[in-house]
């Protein structure tokens, strides 16, 4: 599970990230505050992965806060209604920037790369969740063989069946150990471990023909060979 908790001086905003919480089956929303004060007592009692920060708030920003607390290196993610803060988010090492009103999908992206960035730090990330119309689905890493991207689905190809899900196909890369998987094409993502071949302009995955764009045809053979 990923112990996050929410700071945000709009009640309202904090409803939604609750709402949202509630549907995600690895996400425990531990706690949520109105201010930074009682926030970063709770921090130094409690444990918490996770931080969705909102930046405009009127006793400290969320940019100072995510300062003042880097020491503690807790993931955050911020909320927020302007764009003009995306860059300096980023400087600070933020995992993802969420505007407002957040859609449940981005909501939900934004999760995964939480999940995906913990587990890879506990050394235990085995598997990941994608969301399949209204169900839940846990897909293991070792199983995957090559993802295929149309627009915002996503299909992800296994020996024995293929999972569909509504994502992105840059949002699953951020989710997927690098060292692991890699892009070959605009549209394809496959297994390091199931690459069988590579010719001039396509790889061969388990008993699949996978394009091989020209862009990517060096960081493949470099990633192949350091294997």
């Amino acid at each position: 599970m990923v112990n996050a908790i929410a700071i945000d001086d709009e009640p309202a905003a904090l409803e939604v990230l609750r709402h949202y919480a509630d549907k995600v089956p690895f996400l425990n929303l531990v706690q949520t505050f109105v201010g930074t004060a009682d926030a970063l007592a709770f921090l130094h009692t409690e444990r918490v992965d996770l931080i969705f920060l909102d930046i405009m708030m009127p006793d400290l920003s969320g940019t100072d806060f995510a300062r003042s607390i880097a020491p503690l290196q807790k993931s955050i993610i911020f909320t927020t209604a302007f764009t003009d803060y995306a860059v300096e988010g980023f400087n600070l090492q933020a995992l993802d920037y969420l505007l407002k009103p957040i859609e449940y999908g981005r909501f939900l992206q934004a999760c995964n790369r939480a999940y995906a960035q913990l587990m890879t730090q506990r050394g235990a990330l085995s598997s990941i969740f994608v969301k399949d119309g209204y169900d839940w689905i846990r897909v293991n890493l070792e199983e995957i063989l090559y993802i295929h991207s149309d627009t915002n689905l996503l299909f992800i190809h296994e020996q024995n069946r293929q999972i569909s899900t509504r994502m992105t196909i840059t949002d699953m890369l951020a989710t997927l150990p690098n060292d692991q998987f890699i892009r070959v094409h605009k549209s394809y993502i496959v297994a390091l471990r199931a690459i069988r071949r590579i010719e001039r302009h396509q790889l061969t995955v388990g008993t699949v023909t996978i394009p091989l764009a020209g862009s990517y045809r060096d960081t493949v053979e470099q990633r192949l060979l350091r294997k």
